[in-house]
């Protein structure tokens, strides 16, 4: 079942955005992002329609909702912004069930948690299979990924708190792995790309750094706790009482939702720990996310006390709900520091921001869209969606990032196919894998080890984030790190052969023109034989950009067409697409 996206106003619904400015309260610049609808969920109401929290799989561009109003996992086709299915965990039937949702991207896993003392993992390569189910300590909410260990992170808002680690692959897949004790009731972990750390926000007492590695058992432990950091009119980490948070890999900067002694969002260095900016609305954020796509964070704050005199009241009159959103700066930028963007109109109940990283969408909860400050019951409940137009990212043809002695990891873009190669060294024998900041998120690429050394390949489903970082992981820890740098493309325009026939047993020679190509470049050819119809790949066929090349005794006789070429750096490295070229000699 499908449910097509409403329009979003009827010409008398839009008249309560005529609310008059409310002087006194500061203004807030329009965001300008699109409004594309609401998404109307079955059995919502302007009584009762929420989700907790949601988590969206690049893979099959399905964004996931914990709808506690539901008890059910609804999700949403993202391309068509529309309605999918519901479907209801075993015995999920309490308040705030499902509470938090997690998916796997490189696993197809979906992890949803409940509240209670039982979480779920569910198989996204095999739907309508039950769940797998989990004991865990009472009250668990929200969650991340760390695709350095393939490994969830979950924190439980009922005493005594934990973060719990569960492993998703390997020898303890779906199981518990650690139960690290936390000093309060705590908000979102999040996993940093940067460090491979785990950052837990704990509004009580501020920021923990978790090492996935630590501990007696080697699955976690806290290794520093994040207090300080403000001078001046920016708050200390402690005062921010961080809730909501998200981190650009670029800047390794985290935008925080603060609601303690002070209630807005503030901006952290991570490097130097120390706190850039605060900016005072809107308030009351809970959730927010960052769109490494077009490196912008987005804020749920549905109970924005703010009124910037853009948008309607809820019935309350003193509650504006607004989408907040915030920019990273530019790669290459002397500033760190996010820039406040502005606000755009939501709906009542809109505590959640959640980003398709690939649309560039954003969904927010909304049990009445649009608010009325006259009434409670009009408009319409649902899941409302925005388009961010801002542009996004570069994507070079070629990039890369150097892992020091280890090796380099190379992207190759071949039509929409993004190619990853990596020959790497000085490993233990253990397992390998690389983790890439790309623009739908964290990646992961698999690694064949042997003897010391490892081979890499795969594809992204984004582009490599440029100024973000790739990780090497091994022996199931950081090994290297590189920052992804776009370096000049290996291109071909073409080749040409200096005879059109040659007898067997005599030469030839091969001149290949294009850009950035030299001595040291290995081509791959596809070519055709006389009389066959199908291609065949001749690796390395030659070194540099002129070559000689012998033909056999015996070689076939007819014509011989080439149709395409694929120049590489190593000769191992055989990914990536073809350049069209036409070239035929006929053996005689």
């Amino acid at each position: 079942m499908k449910t097509i996206v409403l329009p979003l106003c009827a010409a008398m619904m839009c008249l309560v955005f005529l609310t008059p400015t409310v002087w006194g309260q500061t203004p807030t610049p329009n965001a300008n992002l699109s409004t594309i609808g609401l998404i109307p969920v079955p059995g919502w109401t302007t009584a009762a329609g929420a989700f907790d929290l949601a988590s969206f799989d690049p893979l099959n561009r399905i964004m996931y909702f914990a709808d506690g109003t539901n008890h059910a996992i609804t999700s949403v086709d993202t391309t068509t912004n529309t309605f999918i299915s519901s479907i209801t965990p075993p015995g999920c039937t309490q308040n705030q069930c499902p509470s938090g949702i997690q998916v796997v991207p490189d696993l197809q896993k979906l992890v949803v948690t409940n509240r209670q003392t039982t979480d779920w993992i569910y198989d996204l390569r095999s739907p309508g299979a039950p769940p797998v189910a989990l004991t865990v300590p009472s009250g668990t909410d929200e969650l991340d990924y760390d695709p350095v260990h393939q490994r969830i992170y979950v924190a439980n808002t009922n005493a005594p708190f934990f973060l719990t680690g569960i492993d998703m692959a390997g020898p303890n897949a779906n199981t518990v792995v650690a139960q690290i004790p936390l000093p309060g009731n705590p908000e979102q972990p999040r996993f940093n790309p940067v460090d491979g750390m785990i950052y837990m926000a704990i509004p009580s007492v501020g920021l923990l750094v978790i090492d996935p590695t630590a501990g007696a058992a080697g699955t976690g432990d806290i290794v520093a706790t994040l207090t300080a950091g403000g001078s001046g009119n920016v708050p200390t980490i402690a005062a921010c009482g961080p809730q909501g948070n998200d981190i650009d890999p670029v800047t390794n900067t985290m935008l925080i939702g603060c609601r303690g002694s002070v209630n807005g969002e503030a901006v952290l260095n991570l490097t130097n720990r120390t706190m850039l900016s605060f900016q005072p609305y809107p308030t009351t954020n809970d959730v927010l996310k960052f769109n490494p796509n077009n490196r912008r964070w987005y804020t749920g704050t549905g109970g924005n006390l703010n009124n910037g005199g853009n948008c309607p009241s809820t019935s309350s009159g003193t509650v504006f709900p607004v989408l907040g959103v915030f920019a990273a700066p530019p790669v290459g930028s002397t500033s760190l520091n996010a820039t406040f963007v502005g606000t755009q109109c939501a709906g009542r109940g809109g505590q959640r921001a959640m980003v398709d990283t690939i649309g560039n969408n954003i969904y927010m909860n909304a049990v009445q869209y649009p608010p009325n400050p006259a009434s409670a019951t009009s408009g319409q409940s649902g899941i409302l969606v925005f388009n961010d137009p801002a542009p996004t990212q570069p994507t070079p043809a070629r990039s890369q990032a150097a892992f020091g002695s280890n090796g380099t990891v190379t992207f190759t873009q071949g039509g929409r196919t993004m190619y990853v190669f990596a020959r790497l060294q000085g490993l233990t024998d253990a397992p390998t894998r690389l983790v890439v900041t790309s623009t739908v998120g964290n990646e992961t690429v698999a690694c064949n080890e042997a003897a010391g050394q490892a081979t890499c390949t795969g594809t992204l489903i984004g582009d490599p984030l440029i100024g973000g970082v790739a990780l090497l992981a091994n022996n199931g820890k950081v090994l290297s790190k590189g920052t992804i740098a776009a370096v000049p493309a290996l291109l071909v325009t073409d080749l040409k052969l200096d005879k059109t026939s040659v007898a067997a047993g005599g030469l030839f020679n091969v001149s290949i023109s294009g850009a950035n190509l030299s001595v040291q470049t290995y081509f791959d050819v596809r070519f055709g034989a006389p009389g066959g119809s199908a291609y065949i790949v001749a690796p390395n066929w030659q070194t540099g950009d002129f070559g000689s090349h012998a033909v056999p005794a015996g070689t076939p006789t007819g014509t011989w067409t080439i149709n395409g070429v694929r120049p590489h750096q190593d000769p191992a490295d055989h990914t990536g697409g073809f350049f069209p070229v036409s070239a035929a000699i006929t053996v005689q």
